[in-house]
Parts: structure tokens; sequence; C-alpha cells
């Protein structure tokens, strides 16, 4: 199964590029090139998702139904560079994700 994820990579200034994966917190890495910085978050990625999916599979018993789910998602690149789509306000929710606030279009 092959599924798309979006990074941001910010070089340093001391040469430095550090990479993280925006669906996916904590999937965070660093390396001298750019090229390294991607090859680490590919792999970075590849750990968090297999760690993610072992620990929900835990409590899996016959009463459990697995399904795939998906969804539709806005275009990362409609972003302004703080982060808020189309000059929309947003609100942080209490798990710290920007949300639209009421009064948006």
């Amino acid at each position: 199964m092959r599924q798309r994820f979006h990074t941001i990579i910010k070089p340093e200034p001391n040469g430095w590029f550090v990479g993280w994966v925006e669906e996916i917190p904590g999937t965070i890495t660093q390396a001298r090139t750019l090229a390294q910085c991607r090859e680490n978050l590919r792999d970075a990625l590849q750990l968090m998702l297999e760690t993610h999916r072992d620990e929900a599979r835990m409590p899996l018993d016959a009463t459990c139904i697995q399904e795939s789910l998906d969804i539709e998602v806005p275009d990362p690149s409609g972003t302004t560079p703080n982060g808020l789509a189309n000059g929309h306000s947003h609100r942080r929710a209490a798990y710290g994700r920007l949300t639209p606030t009421d009064s948006d279009p």
C-alpha cells in the first residue's frame, strides 16, 4: 500500500537540514545533507507508522471491526508560511492543531 505524506525541510545556519512530516507529530530528523535528511525522514516515518500500527492493534479481539478510511485533505501548497490556509483566521483546538473558527466562511 502506498501513502503520501508531506515534509518540511529547513536548512539551518550551521549547514545542517532539519526535517519533519506534517501529518505525523514526532517524525523529525536532521542531517548534514539534503539527500540524507530525506532518507532519514523516510526511515523515521516508516518506524513511526509501524510503531503506531502495532500499538493500535494491541487490544484487538474477535469483536473488533477493521476498516480502511479514505478522506479528502486540502492541498498543503495552499497554505501561507504561518500555516493559515487561504488567509482564514484559525484557532488552536485543545489538542494543538489549527482549526477554522466558527466565523470562517
